[in-house]
């Protein structure tokens, strides 16, 4: 195939192994957060995850709330989202670069989602008329308890919750201080 008529088939197929990521951090802060399963939006995200969760889930790894068969799947899912595009080039990788890249692309998205959320449920919580739908009602689930301790410390004040605003600042924190060293140690290999 040409570089040509390759380009969009590698385009496609980015596309559909970045949502099954999406599908699996999703999952993944699912049952680190304890949120609701049987909210609507959870069930999509169960249902694309579980035919290839559930044969692996005889083996019961998890760490604390850590699912880590979620964290070793989904970390070989961007392992191949990083590799896709550099399958026509000739370009090789490491496989032991490849493998810390990959996890270290893994926490970033994480912090991201984690990120997004938070501005969503921020944005979502000024506009009352909205907060009834599942897809707030799940971000306030993942939110909260990331919220729970900072409001602990800083009870909200005159009515003004400053816990996201913190909590976005720390999240970037921890993604700069994080992200980088992991990066930094796939060059070295």
């Amino acid at each position: 195939m040409t570089n040509y008529a390759s380009q969009p088939l590698i385009f496609l197929l980015v596309t559909i192994v970045s949502f099954f990521q999406f599908a699996l951090i999703l999952r993944l802060l699912f049952e680190i957060m304890r949120v609701n399963f049987y909210n609507p939006v959870c069930q999509i995200i169960i249902k694309l995850t579980d035919p290839i969760l559930k044969p692996l889930g005889f083996i019961p790894l998890y760490v604390w709330r850590i699912n880590l068969i979620i964290v070793v799947l989904a970390t070989a899912v961007t392992a191949l989202k990083i590799y896709l595009p550099y399958i026509s080039t000739g370009f090789e990788f490491s496989i032991n670069t490849l493998i810390v890249a990959s996890f270290g692309k893994f926490l970033d998205e994480i912090f991201t989602i984690i990120w997004w959320c938070i501005i969503i449920g921020a944005i979502g919580s000024w506009f009352m008329a909205y907060n009834s739908h599942p897809i707030f009602t799940l971000i306030d689930e993942i939110c909260e308890p990331l919220y729970r301790p900072i409001r602990n410390i800083i009870p909200a004040t005159s009515g003004i919750d400053f816990s996201p605003i913190i909590l976005l600042v720390a999240i970037k924190v921890l993604q700069m201080i994080i992200v980088p060293p992991i990066f930094h140690l796939a060059n070295q290999l």
